[in-house]
C-alpha cells in the first residue's frame, strides 16, 4: 500500500498505527452509550432530575467539541504523540473520581473533562492518519473509524447495562478508565510522533486557518451533516432511556440489549457505506440517503399515531435512524477529512467542534423534553432529517457542481 508518509516506516509499523488509532473509537461511542441504562439510577441514587441526568450526556459532547477545537490546532504546533499520551492518561484519572467520590457535581465534571479528554486521544489518532495516509486511504479508513466508533453503541449499552443491574452506575466510571488505560498503552508502544512539519503557535495563523475552513461551502455543508445525523443517536439514546424503562416499564438489561440491536444497525450502516464507496461517489452515496431516510421518517410521523405506546413504534423508526447515520456520517466524515489534509489537525478541529456542536445543542433540548409516548421522538427524527436534506442541495451539491479551484 503505498503512503503519503516521509517517516520511513515500514508496512507493518503503519498498520499498528492504524490499528491503534482505529482501537480508541469504541470508546468514543462508549462515552454516550455505556452510560445510557445507568441514567434513571443515577437519578433515583443521586436524589437529582431527570435533566441532570441527562445532561451527563450533554456534557460529554460539550467536552468532546471543545476538546476537538482546541486540542485539533494545538496538534499542528506540538505534535499527535504528547496530546495522545496526556489525554488518555487525563481520561483514566476522571473516570476514577466520580466512583469514589459520588457527588454531583463531580460526575458532571468529570463527564466534561471525559468528553475533553477522548477528543485529544481522537483527533490526534485522526490526524495520525492523515500525516502517513493518502487521500483516496484516508477516505476508506474513515469508514473503519466509523465502524470502530459503532462498536461503541453495539457494545456500550449491554455492557453498561449489566453493569447497571449487577454492580450499579459506578462500575460504568470503572470501565471507562480501564479501557482509557489500555489506550494509553497502545499509543505509547505503537504510536510514533508523525507531525514533522509543525507549524509555530500563532494566534494569527490559527485565525487565518479557521476562516480557509469554515468560509469552504461544502466542508461546512458536510461537518453540518455530520452532526445531524449523529444527533439522530443522540434522541434515542438521550429518550430511550426514560421512555422505555420508566414509562414502558421495562429493565435496564432489556434497554441494553435493545440498544445492543440499535449499534448492530448502525454497523451495518457502515459496512453498506464502505461497500457502496467502491462504486459511486460520496456526494451519490448522500443524495441517496438524505433523500431515503427522510421519507422513512416521515412514513414514522404518519405511523406513530396508530399507537403511540407501544414499543415498535419506538424502536423501528430508531433502527432506521441508526442505519442511516451508519451511511451518512462515514461518508460525509471521510469527504470532510479528505478536503484539507494539509491541515489535518486544524481541520479535524473545526469539524468536530461545529459537528459536536450540534450534537450538544440537540442532547440539551432533548434533556428539556417530557417524552411519554414515542410522538416526540419521531417529529425530531423528522426535523433533523429534514434540516440534512437541506444541508446536502444548498451547501454540498452546489459546490461540488461549482468547485472551487
Amino acid at each position: 500500500m503505498t503512503t503519503n508518509n516521509k517517516l520511513n516506516l515500514s508496512q507493518n509499523k503503519i498498520n499498528l498505527i492504524i490499528v491503534a488509532s482505529l482501537g480508541i473509537y469504541p470508546l468514543v461511542g462508549m462515552g454516550i452509550d455505556l452510560i445510557a441504562p445507568s441514567l434513571p439510577a443515577i437519578t433515583r441514587d443521586l436524589q437529582t432530575t431527570n435533566i441532570f441526568s441527562k445532561n451527563l450526556i450533554t456534557l460529554f459532547l460539550l467536552g468532546y467539541a471543545l476538546g476537538n477545537f482546541f486540542v485539533g490546532f494545538l496538534s499542528d504546533t506540538i505534535g499527535r504523540r504528547k496530546i495522545s499520551l496526556t489525554g488518555s492518561a487525563v481520561f483514566v484519572i476522571v473516570s476514577v473520581l466520580p466512583a469514589q467520590l459520588p457527588h454531583p457535581f463531580l460526575i458532571l465534571l468529570s463527564r466534561f473533562l471525559q468528553g475533553f479528554s477522548v477528543a485529544a486521544m481522537a483527533i490526534a489518532a485522526r490526524a495520525s492518519l492523515a500525516d502517513i495516509l493518502l487521500p483516496a486511504q484516508l477516505i476508506r479508513v474513515s469508514t473503519m473509524i466509523a465502524t470502530m466508533w459503532g462498536i461503541g453503541p453495539i457494545v456500550g449499552p449491554i455492557i453498561g447495562g449489566y453493569l447497571q443491574f449487577y454492580f450499579n452506575w459506578q462500575a460504568c466510571f470503572y470501565f471507562y478508565a480501564l479501557f482509557g488505560f489500555i489506550s494509553l498503552l497502545s499509543f505509547y508502544f505503537f504510536v510514533p510522533e508523525t507531525h514533522l512539519n509543525r507549524q509555530p503557535m500563532s494566534f494569527t495563523q490559527i485565525k487565518n486557518n479557521f476562516i480557509t475552513i469554515v468560509t469552504h461551502r461544502a466542508f461546512l455543508g458536510l461537518v453540518m451533516l455530520m452532526g445531524l445525523s449523529y444527533s439522530l443517536l443522540i434522541v434515542f439514546n438521550t429518550l430511550g432511556p426514560f421512555l422505555i424503562q420508566t414509562e414502558l416499564g421495562y429493565s435496564s438489561v432489556y434497554f441494553g440489549h435493545l440498544a445492543f440491536c440499535m449499534g448492530l444497525i448502525f454497523l451495518l450502516g457502515t459496512f453498506i457505506c464502505r461497500r457502496l464507496l467502491h462504486y459511486y461517489q460520496p456526494e451519490k452515496i448522500l443524495l441517496f440517503a438524505t433523500t431515503f431516510f427522510t421519507l422513512a421518517a416521515i412514513t414514522s410521523v404518519l405511523v406513530v399515531y396508530l399507537d403511540p405506546n407501544n414499543i415498535w413504534v419506538i424502536v423501528v423508526p430508531a433502527l432506521l435512524m441508526f442505519l442511516g447515520c451508519g451511511i451518512i456520517y462515514p461518508t460525509a466524515m471521510g469527504k470532510a477529512s479528505a478536503l484539507f489534509r494539509h491541515l489535518a489537525g486544524s481541520g479535524s478541529a473545526v469539524m468536530n467542534l461545529i459537528n459536536i456542536l450540534i450534537t450538544t445543542l440537540i442532547s440539551l433540548i432533548m434533556s428539556l423534553v417530557n417524552a411519554s409516548n414515542a410522538i416526540p421522538m419521531t417529529w425530531i427524527y423528522l426535523g433533523l432529517m429534514l434540516l440534512g436534506t437541506v444541508c446536502y442541495w444548498c451547501l454540498i451539491r452546489i459546490q461540488s457542481e461549482n468547485p472551487v479551484e
